[in-house]
């Protein structure tokens, strides 16, 4: 069972990987339990099928660059009974989430607004 999810870091590399799909290697940041700053890396792999549609393409411009990805985060197991191992898929294109700018203020005359129905 896989649960969705975000991924919210640096694009630090795209590489193509044997089975023909290509992997993104994100540098996030997060904190440990004491509060102190840390630094670690996901691996988010895009599967063959997606590859073929273009989806690699998406995240090109981002190299470097801050990026929200929509992940699904799962486990591999290649047998019963070997080692499973986290997995990231990614399931989209890189989001654009960006502030809301704040709605303009109203001068308020001190009386209610009354609605006008016809």
């Amino acid at each position: 069972m896989a649960n969705p999810g975000i991924v919210h870091g640096v694009l630090e590399g795209i590489k193509e990987t044997p089975y023909g799909g290509v992997e993104l290697s994100l540098q996030v940041q997060g904190a440990d339990r004491k509060g102190r700053p840390t630094t670690s890396y996901v691996d988010a792999r895009i599967d063959k099928f997606e590859v073929e549609k273009g989806l690699h393409n998406a995240f090109r411009p981002y190299l470097g660059k801050e990026v929200f990805v929509p992940c699904l985060f799962g486990f591999y197991q290649k047998e019963k009974g070997a080692t499973a191992y986290d997995q990231v898929d990614v399931t989209g294109a890189p989001l654009r989430l960006q502030a809301a700018a704040p709605a303009p203020a109203v001068a308020s005359t001190g009386q209610p607004s009354v609605a006008k129905t016809a």
